[in-house]
């Protein structure tokens, strides 16, 4: 609560400092600590108005001109991120994080081939730098450029060879150029890499039950995901329509009874209740006749996971994730990932970009 308070009367004191009435005689370091805190806290318009102080100031200081468009690239005035990052590119053309920053700009334009050419030259400027390189590969799906996308995520994979994000996503490209095996080969690496996660095991069903037909493995597979990850309803419907399709029908209701006790939405949920009733009034035929497909309107949302997530921190960059669609691969798929749930993908962008706005902010501080 101390510590709270200590911040509360800091900003306080921040804004005042920056006020018109004291920024007579300061100097460029006082107005760009000031302009960091203020950005850090959210207050955008005084944070701007601290940079643009220092800019006056010292006109060709590259870290003020880049905050300055960063500020209003949190902000959400895109428009104006725009016109402030390409000032910083003048200042200083080679810079990685600056061509990041304004694909993210333009990607909230819907800018798709202005946000490509930027990350792009990002990759080019620093070749390293993986987020970029996620975001370039994502948009490269996005557009169908398979091919493209496969190719940055086996550059990402040279420069990070634990990446489960990387190979997960590479896995599904090749599933969509038709490369199972190697595709299976990167989602058991994934699985390696992290052991506590059930989306490959699960994604791995997937590639067994609708490309390869083999629903014995899909069954293992799906039973796996679970251990690892028993809360997640998703898996506990995989196991239940792969239980169906052999014909399964008593393990197939138990897995629709689990599966419902930890689905929040209620559309969801009645859908799933439906089934169950459906199923108990049914007669058991030992072979599954008269099932359906697993591919019905009651199928959860597949894994094909947000690829780009708004202004995402990497561990190791400043860069920022772009907040694109994600990749639609379904029609290479044939439909494996059909999408009839009502999950609140801006609300999941919105959370994690409030998540990690001063995660990035601080990472300026360093400059």
């Amino acid at each position: 609560m101390i510590k709270l308070l200590y911040f509360e009367s800091l900003a306080v004191m921040v804004m005042m400092l920056v006020s018109p009435f004291s920024a007579k005689g300061q100097t460029v370091e006082f107005f760009m600590g000031n302009g960091q805190e203020l950005l850090q806290r959210g207050a955008y318009s005084q944070a701007a108005n601290a940079f643009r102080e220092a800019l006056s100031r010292e006109p060709d200081y590259f870290e003020a001109q880049y905050n300055l468009g960063l500020t209003y690239l949190q902000a959400g005035n895109y428009a104006q991120a725009v016109v402030e990052l390409k000032k910083a590119l003048k200042l200083k053309p080679g810079s990685s994080i600056v061509w990041s920053s304004l694909a993210v700009a333009y990607d909230n334009q819907n800018n798709s081939a202005g946000a490509m050419d930027a990350l792009a030259q990002a990759v080019n400027y620093d070749p390293g730098n993986t987020t970029a390189r996620m975001n370039l590969a994502a948009m490269f799906a996005n557009a169908k450029k398979i091919p493209q996308a496969i190719g940055q995520y086996r550059e990402i994979l040279k420069i990070d060879g634990g990446n489960a994000e990387a190979m997960m996503n590479l896995s599904r490209c090749l599933v969509a150029a038709n490369q199972l095996g190697e595709a299976k080969g990167y989602l058991k690496q994934a699985i390696a890499a992290e052991p506590d996660k059930g989306e490959p095991h699960s994604y791995l069903g997937d590639i067994c039950l609708k490309n390869e037909h083999d629903t014995d493995a899909a069954i293992l597979e799906y039973q796996a995901a679970i251990m690892v990850e028993q809360n997640n309803p998703n898996y506990y419907e995989q196991l239940a329509w792969a239980l169906e399709c052999k014909g399964r029908r008593q393990g197939a209701l138990d897995s629709w009874k689990k599966a419902i006790v930890y689905i929040d939405d209620p559309m969801q949920k009645e859908d799933v209740k439906n089934r169950i009733d459906r199923l108990e009034k049914s007669p058991d035929t030992g072979g599954g006749a008269g099932m359906s497909s697993p591919h019905e309107s009651t199928m959860t949302r597949r894994q094909t996971e947000d690829l780009e997530r708004q202004v995402r921190s990497d561990s190791s960059r400043e860069g920022a994730r772009l907040k694109t669609t994600r990749i639609d691969i379904s029609g290479d798929l044939d439909q494996l990932n059909a999408d009839t749930t009502s999950w609140d993908l801006n609300k999941e962008l919105n959370k994690r970009t409030n998540e990690n706005k001063s995660m990035q902010t601080k990472s300026t501080q360093t400059k």
